[in-house]
């Protein structure tokens, strides 16, 4: 049948229209998907570092706000994949599609207006080698130190994240407006995060990396963050009496749905989940899981840097080796930078199993504790040292890096060497004894050394014989509190005695003094000021043959003493006012009131006892 003129040209112009909707539809489309991503405003850049810019459409500058304000109240931040908003990344002139969501746990990380973001690129693209990364507030990882413990662990061949400062921006696009809000917000860590690239940069083989869920934990600190506070506790100290959190974390892998839908990552993810449950188990020894040089020599980096955070369960992460089937650490999270009060070990080394990686354990401290070894690396490093240090500087008002707690902490590293030494008999690695401390039978530890832990210690302006008097107070009866002299150089099974002059305060008349080596290992006595009595004194672990004493001096002062047969070379001396309804073996713990007494700091002494 013909169409007639007037009917054809009435089909070819509803054909016509109905391309033209299409099309109209097509470009409806492209144009919403393209105006997520808003265009970076022309901003200046103040610093020469790296220029990072975040830019997002108000409606999702408002759902991060939601979540950052809900994050303020509850005291955490909760994270999820729906949390992620649609952003152009622009870093160095160059613009990226992204999304972004908030990062970090605790609210250190959503101050003022620098915020912690969760950055993953669109279409494959990268920025300094990475599609996924976070930008943070470099003093929640307290600057420029954690940078080094990166560069530490990868000049050893180590498994580390790439780890640089940025200048950051971010712009606020308004709706329905050509207008911007844009603020500098300075100074921004870069820090990697895990998928394949991480692995490839540390020229690793293709596998999964491993890590334990976070859930379970946050749960619980939401809750004794809402629970604790009621009954007077802090949060840690509520899940510290309440939970076993190590055997109640699951493990997981990262890109767990790719892992899942292939089948040589599966598999690799089944091995090496089995490795670690059954370390954590007890039923495997660390040599058996893990290379022992990496974990060892890892370990010695983190305890050089104070980074013991990098060790917490939540914050550990293994990388699987396909080559040799063993497991394989990786750094993050380390808060660098911190003085130590005692070696902290790997969380899942048994002293009495694991001698294996006890042994390599020795090595790699050895290696570590010479000051070379942080004087080189320190040297390496200094010209972006310096660099990066100014910049911080100018923001922060801070120092560079903290060499003398990097030097402090070596020392402890080698308070440990020796005692695995001893443990192991091991003869190859020599004992650097210090020459001053080793004739020394009388140690008088500096007041500068005094660390204190939920106590106030104010100088008065009383003197005692020419000797100063101060006044040690607790800031709160709801946390334990003490001061604490740590790593005295003690020899191994012999006895020592520790005394110091004391008077009562005007809150309490009951003093306690520890010697303690390693955890349980020590000697607690509690002294009555009031009447010059000793109330109990009790040995705990492998310290034996305690002995106390308190001898009037006149004018309420009292020479307090604790003796005890060590099994340590190295001791801390634990002192503070305590309360009368406290046994003896927690005396620092929670007390019904506000406790003070006075002390002469230049009185301590820790004696060795002559046979």
């Amino acid at each position: 049948m013909k169409l007639k003129s007037s009917n054809k040209n009435i089909f070819v112009f509803l054909i016509g229209l109905s391309v033209l909707a299409i099309l109209l539809l097509m470009l409806k489309k492209v144009y919403t998907k393209t105006d997520k991503y808003p265009q970076t405003p022309a901003f200046e850049q103040k610093t020469s570092l790296d220029f990072i810019q975040l830019t997002v459409k108000e409606k999702n500058y408002k759902k991060l706000k939601r979540k950052r304000d809900k994050a303020l109240t509850a005291g955490i931040l909760e994270t999820n994949e729906n949390d992620y908003v649609p952003a152009t990344i622009t870093f160095n002139g160059k613009d990226y599609k992204a999304e972004i969501r908030l990062k970090g746990d605790w609210t250190d990380h959503l101050k003022d207006d620098k915020w912690s973001f969760r950055v993953k690129l669109k279409n494959d693209q990268t920025i300094l080698g990475m599609r996924k990364f976070s930008i943070h507030n470099p003093k929640t990882r307290l600057f420029i130190n954690e940078w080094l413990l990166h560069k530490a662990i990868k000049k050893e061949d180590l498994i580390g994240l790439r780890y640089h400062f940025i200048e950051g921006s971010i712009h606020i696009k308004k709706e329905n407006s050509s207008q911007y809000i844009s603020k500098n917000v300075g100074v921004y860590a870069l820090e990697e995060t895990f998928d394949k690239r991480t692995i490839e940069s540390n020229k690793r083989k293709e596998s999964i990396i491993l890590k334990f869920s976070e859930d379970y934990w946050w749960q619980e600190v939401k809750k004794s963050i809402e629970v604790g506070s009621t009954k007077g506790m802090s949060w840690n100290k509520f899940m510290d009496q309440q939970l076993d959190i190590n055997n109640n974390l699951r493990v997981m892998t990262f890109s767990e749905d790719k892992v899942l839908a292939d089948s040589t990552m599966l598999n690799y993810f089944k091995l090496s989940k089995n490795l670690i449950e059954d370390l954590r188990k007890g039923n495997l020894t660390i040599d058996k899981v893990f290379d022992v040089k990496e974990l060892a020599l890892q370990n010695a980096i983190l305890n050089l840097f104070g980074a013991a955070h990098g060790n917490y369960i939540i914050n550990v992460r293994f990388y699987y080796n396909p080559i040799t089937s063993m497991l394989e650490p990786i750094t993050f999270d380390g808060n660098a930078g911190v003085k130590l009060k005692k070696y902290q070990h790997f969380l899942f080394a048994n002293q009495q199993k694991d001698s294996v990686y006890l042994k390599a354990l020795a090595n790699a401290l050895y290696k570590v504790s010479k000051p070379t070894f942080l004087n080189s690396l320190i040297e390496e490093n200094k010209e972006e040292i310096s660099f990066y240090s100014e910049i911080i500087k100018k923001e922060f008002k801070v120092k560079g890096i903290a060499v003398q707690n990097l030097k402090y902490n070596q020392n402890i590293l080698k308070k440990e060497l020796e005692r695995l030494i001893i443990k192991f008999n091991i003869k190859n690695i020599p004992i650097e004894k210090d020459s001053n401390l080793a004739v020394k039978k009388i140690i008088k530890p500096k007041l500068t050394s005094w660390i204190n832990n939920g106590s106030q210690l104010l100088k008065t302006a009383v003197k005692r014989n020419n000797e100063d008097v101060y006044t040690i107070t607790r800031k709160s009866n709801s946390k334990p509190a003490y001061s604490v002299i740590a790593n005295n150089n003690t020899a191994y099974g012999e006895t020592y005695k520790a005394s110091i002059l004391v008077k009562k305060g005007d809150l309490s008349p009951y003093f306690g003094l520890r010697v303690q080596g390693q955890f349980p290992n020590r000697v607690d006595a509690i002294f009555n000021l009031n009447n010059g009595v000793l109330k109990e004194v009790k040995s705990f672990g492998d310290f034996n043959r305690e002995q106390a004493t308190i001898k009037a001096l006149g004018n309420g002062w009292y020479k307090c003493e604790v003796s005890v047969k060590v099994k340590s070379n190295n001791v801390s001396i634990i002192l503070g006012p305590t309360s009368g309804e406290k046994k003896v073996n927690n005396w620092e713990g929670i007390t019904n009131t506000i406790n003070n007494v006075n002390i002469i700091p230049s009185s301590l002494t820790l004696q060795k006892m002559m046979k």
